[in-house]
């Protein structure tokens, strides 16, 4: 950023606030010759889409973008509606796109490589890509804060957004599952601080969520293909795809700004998703159980040990005992080339011993979240890091 621009930053954050800043057409200025791509992947999705592209459409303070709605497989007028949409819209810059994909590839897996390996190529290796879900509708201020990471931090290589229940389809939810919804989300976030104060990531600094999910998620073009793009999985490729970013050492941020509100249906359309999730709810919060607060604590110090010793390339004394693993097993994952690797491989030697569930058992979600809470009383808060000091 210029001299200039550095100033027009600093005058629209002194007026306006950290708000001011996705406002600000100098903070964003080092990315406006970068293309950024979102990549909608729809099929089907006839009753809403007009909805999700009016949101996108309505998008404040982010830099230039591209929408790509790719269309797969589809039978009903997704399509139709979209172009329609876009004829009313002529400033919003929008490519449709029908596909057949083949059966093998023509599922959620297939439709997200597909619509995202499109968007890089629209985007260019300097770019960005981002995607979300024909059936969420983005808050106004999304884009901007979802690419505002990669904006100020060219370290980081991806972004996730926080994914919200829209408000109406959750409150017609069953109880048992609107309160273990709830439940649950205050001891994902509460699990996550607890494990940011043990364990912190300076490309990652509080406040924080837990989320990353292909509703609300931001990379580089350059980082995509180092990981292959989509992974070839049966499901959950969205998080395979952040496995596959972490293995390598590719900084993500979550950042909390940036809102999106999904569907709350109890039927959905992949074999494992978020309409699952619900369904495994409806039972009552006191049937749905978690890791306690004993168990977060411990695998957060153990995943923090194991960073040191990774460090220092050698096996700490006491750090088979706290992972509950053979000695041989971990002190195999301490050679691994990366820090995300050398992660990576513990937990699988974990896992696979048996040692650790022999020894933690899950508990009630809210027995959990009691004991989360109680846990970050005693702890410190965390620290401001640089990645100067802290980067593996």
């Amino acid at each position: 950023m210029s001299v200039a621009g550095r100033f027009c930053a600093v005058a629209c954050f002194l007026r306006l606030g950290s708000a001011g800043l996705s406002r600000c057409p100098c903070y964003f200025s080092p990315m406006l010759e970068r293309r950024i791509v979102v990549a909608v992947p729809a099929r089907d999705e006839g009753a809403g889409v007009v909805a999700t592209l009016r949101a996108l459409a309505a998008q404040e303070g982010a830099p230039p973008f591209q929408t790509l709605l790719l269309v797969n497989n589809s039978r009903d007028d997704t399509a139709a509606q979209a172009r329609a949409f876009a004829r009313q819209m002529p400033g919003f810059r929008l490519q449709v796109e029908e596909v057949a994909l083949p059966p093998r590839e023509a599922n959620v897996v297939g439709a997200r490589r597909a619509a995202l390996d499109w968007a890089a190529a629209l985007a260019g290796s300097d770019g960005i890509i981002v995607s979300t879900d024909a059936d969420t509708q983005a808050a106004p201020d999304w884009l901007a804060a979802l690419v505002q990471p990669l904006c100020a931090n060219r370290a980081v290589q991806a972004s996730a957004g926080r994914i919200l229940l829209r408000a109406t389809e959750r409150a017609a939810l069953p109880e048992p599952v609107r309160r273990t919804y709830l439940l649950d989300t205050g001891y994902r976030d509460a699990a996550s601080r607890l494990r940011a104060r043990v364990l912190p990531d300076p490309f990652d600094p509080a406040p924080r969520h837990w989320q990353h999910f292909g509703a609300s998620l931001a990379l580089r073009v350059s980082a995509y293909r180092a990981v292959g793009g989509v992974p070839q999985v049966p499901c959950l490729e969205d998080l395979a795809l952040v496995r596959a970013l972490a293995r390598a050492d590719l900084p993500l941020r979550h950042t909390p700004r940036a809102r999106v509100y999904t569907s709350a249906r109890l039927c959905g359309r992949v074999p494992v998703g978020l309409s699952t999730q619900l369904g495994e709810w409806a039972r009552g919060p006191q049937h749905w159980r978690v890791p306690g607060g004993a168990e977060v604590l411990r695998l957060a110090q153990a995943e923090a040990a194991l960073r040191r010793s990774w460090q220092a390339r050698r096996l700490a004394p006491k750090l088979t005992a706290q992972w509950l693993t053979s000695e041989a097993a971990l002190g195999a994952a301490l050679h691994a080339p990366r820090w995300g690797l050398a992660l990576e491989r513990a937990h699988e030697v974990r896992e696979a011993e048996g040692r650790w569930q022999r020894t933690f058992a899950p508990i009630p979600v809210w027995d959990a979240l009691q004991e989360v809470r109680a846990l970050l009383s005693t702890l410190p808060e965390e620290r401001p890091l640089t990645a100067e000091v802290c980067a593996p």
